[in-house]
């Protein structure tokens, strides 16, 4: 399984949109046993749950992301985790140990979501 991680400035970004790159990492029998770096291609509506699916990813732990990219994502059967925040290592572990929780606000902040 490919959990992807949206990560500015070496922490969980607020809007997956606009990440500097996605942590991946290569999650077996609840440990990860790769990690890979993809950077974040520019921002175009409705491109990365395409690009995301495309490098098989499973799951995507974000900050928030937009309505349409949720709709998205959830079409492609990508896990959405929204409302992280903070260092990589932490929200993976919460993820790893069944603790990640997800919110349920999603991002209104401009019109191409």
């Amino acid at each position: 399984m490919k959990v992807a991680v949206a990560v500015k400035n070496n922490l969980v970004t607020d809007h997956f949109g606009h990440c500097d790159y996605f942590l991946v990492h290569e999650v077996q029998e609840g440990k990860v046993i790769g990690t890979e770096i993809i950077k974040n291609p520019p921002h175009e509506k409705g491109y990365l749950p395409n690009f995301l699916y495309q490098n098989g990813v499973n799951v995507i732990i974000t900050g928030n992301l937009g309505e349409t990219a949720l709709r998205m994502m959830e079409e492609r059967n990508i896990r959405v985790f929204r409302g992280a925040n903070g260092l990589v290592s932490d929200i993976m572990d919460q993820y790893l140990n069944g603790t990640l929780e997800s919110s349920d606000i999603i991002c209104r902040e401009h019109q191409y979501h």
